[in-house]
């Protein structure tokens, strides 16, 4: 069910992207929450690498033709690839996907929440994420797994202020 893609074989395709592209936008077969989670932290852990490539090949660019060259296309490759990795589905749209109340959308940002994968403006991402899900309509399950989101940044809010005070 699933195809893993090298990066080396076609550097715009990502890990399952593909797969879980073609799911969100036919909606058959639906992913499992397990899978959803297993795909966010694949891409996150894929854009770290791809960012850590780019500030890599930004320190030499000035160095030689060659080098400025492999900067740019290190640069490119994560530019193209972002979108895609950043969220199932890609990001451009997602919003207004969960807004409209696309239950797989839905489905993927609860993920996406209950996972907080850190990478490249991952922390702008999460409040936008959390604020349309909170409006959107909801299951009673992925209502109860939102609560259990937003208790625990609450929690660690009051841990965090504690340590201040």
């Amino acid at each position: 069910m699933y195809r893993r893609y090298s990066s080396e074989g076609d550097p715009l395709l990502s890990v399952w992207r593909l797969d879980i592209f073609e799911y969100l936008r036919t909606g058959e077969p639906r992913m499992t929450t397990r899978n959803l989670k297993k795909l966010i932290r694949a891409n996150a852990e894929e854009i770290r690498r791809l960012q850590s490539r780019v500030t890599a090949t930004a320190k030499h660019r000035d160095e030689s033709p060659e080098a400025r060259i492999e900067w740019k296309r290190a640069a490119a490759e994560f530019r193209s690839r972002y979108d895609g990795l950043a969220f199932p589905g890609g990001y451009d749209g997602a919003l207004e996907r969960i807004s409209s109340g696309d239950p797989n959308s839905i489905e993927a940002a609860i993920c996406f929440l209950e996972c907080r994968p850190y990478f490249f403006r991952s922390g702008y991402m999460f409040p936008r994420i959390l604020r349309r899900c909170q409006r959107a309509s909801l299951s009673k399950r992925q209502a109860a797994r939102l609560q259990a989101v937003v208790d625990g940044i609450a929690e660690w809010k009051r841990a965090k202020n504690s340590k201040v005070a």
